[in-house]
């Protein structure tokens, strides 16, 4: 893995820690600063609801700005780490809530900015895979980093959580201050005939980029409709024993990484196939859960194997969210992307939430995911094809004209 890679995948590392980590030290941080355990819970929320909203404008202003990866990038993670830090000596709780949203702002550009880098200096048939190599990070941080992140909360106080997040977070950024980023060459983008030159561009996003946003919300709640009440589904439906069910949710992380490499090589080779093959594999998954339980092994295979399948959509989709794009801005796209990921976990949670708050079965969630996951699937294959969308995909998934490279260098 090159230098640059590896450097971008610690940083995706860090902040999918820092995403989710609040969840493992919650109860120390309720009652440290006196508030309740849904107060605290909320954090998540206020995280989500920031990547969502400010997220692409905070990507919008780079563009605008013309900042070289060499800056944006650093100075970003520079912004994550004060998060953290002040996370980490927040007197209070509304400290600590704006500790969380200043994290946030620098969440969606960076990610955007790093997949967008590393397709771009990949090989023309592994841009697909590079831009995985980044994801992985995020897959890593749940198999590795908020475990380890909860046990030092558990061992040394939630505010140790936080300082090990900056500090680690401070060396992802030294590693990748040391490597060279190359900047694509400033190569005018097209514009329409008679349209001023006002040497700023502000980034149009094709409404074929928000059918693709509309797929990703879809496909990421029927996932997370399950998965958030995954514990109680395998203790109370299956009868899973809880240290059957602990080994079962690191085995999940396990096939998302295998999922999310597989799924990155299949978007390089398979462009128009990946997508509907992962999430119908998601979709299949989940229905196979909704149904009674039928051998204990049987359900904890289809859980892993709905972990691979979950984190192979990801290369997938960015693929076609980027294609869909075209020549604007990649990276803008790229960060829409990631809002639209967010979306999708926050609307698997409520939907989830809601079935069991009105007396369904604990399988009601898997079968309302299936049916989430099974009409983003519908609504891909029948998005309306452009004419030229073959080659679009082609200069996206493969190669990169001048104005494309042009659009991924801002930022």
């Amino acid at each position: 893995m090159p230098l640059p890679v590896l450097a971008m995948m610690a940083c995706t590392f860090c902040i999918g820690t820092a995403e989710s980590v609040i969840a493992g030290i919650l109860p120390s941080v309720a009652r440290d600063v006196g508030v309740s355990l849904t107060a605290v819970g909320m954090l998540i929320s206020v995280y989500a609801v920031t990547v969502v909203l400010v997220g692409p404008l905070v990507t919008a202003v780079t563009i605008r700005l013309r900042l070289r990866r060499a800056v944006l990038m650093p100075a970003l993670m520079g912004v994550f780490v004060l998060g953290n830090v002040q996370a980490a000596l927040a007197p209070g709780f509304g400290w600590l809530t704006a500790g969380r949203v200043v994290s946030a702002l620098a969440h969606s550009t960076l990610i955007a900015a790093f997949v967008a880098a590393a397709r771009e200096m990949a090989p023309a048939d592994r841009r697909a895979a590079w831009g995985a190599k980044v994801t992985l990070g995020i897959g890593l941080s749940s198999v590795a980093g908020v475990p380890v992140g909860t046990l030092i909360g558990d061992a040394y106080g939630w505010r140790a959580t936080f300082w090990a997040l900056a500090a680690s977070s401070l060396a992802a950024t030294l590693l990748l201050m040391r490597c060279t980023v190359p900047e694509p060459p400033p190569t005018a983008a097209p514009r329409r005939p008679g349209a001023a030159v006002t040497g700023r561009r502000t980034p149009a996003l094709p409404g074929a980029v928000l059918l693709v946003a509309v797929v990703i919300a879809l496909g990421t709640g029927g996932v997370f409709t399950f998965y958030t009440y995954a514990s109680p589904y395998l203790t109370q439906a299956v009868g899973l024993e809880p240290r059957t069910v602990t080994v079962l949710l690191l085995l999940y992380g396990a096939g998302g990484l295998v999922g999310n490499t597989v799924g990155g090589r299949a978007a390089d080779r398979f462009p128009h196939a990946a997508v509907p093959a992962t999430l119908g594999t998601a979709a299949a998954g989940l229905l196979l859960l909704a149904l009674p339980p039928d051998g204990r092994w049987a359900v904890a295979g289809l859980f892993c194997l709905l972990g691979a399948a979950y984190f192979a959509t990801i290369p997938a989709l960015n693929t076609a969210i980027v294609t869909a794009a075209g020549p604007s801005s990649p990276t803008m796209a790229l960060t829409v992307n990631n809002s639209a990921f967010c979306v999708g976990i926050a609307l698997g949670s409520w939907l989830g939430g809601l079935l069991l708050a009105r007396g369904h079965a604990l399988p009601s969630v898997a079968a309302a995911g299936a049916a989430l996951t099974g009409a983003a699937l519908l609504l891909f294959l029948a998005r309306p094809r452009r004419r030229g969308a073959q080659a679009v995909s082609g200069v996206t998934a493969a190669g990169a004209t001048g104005a494309d490279r042009s659009a991924a260098a801002a930022p």
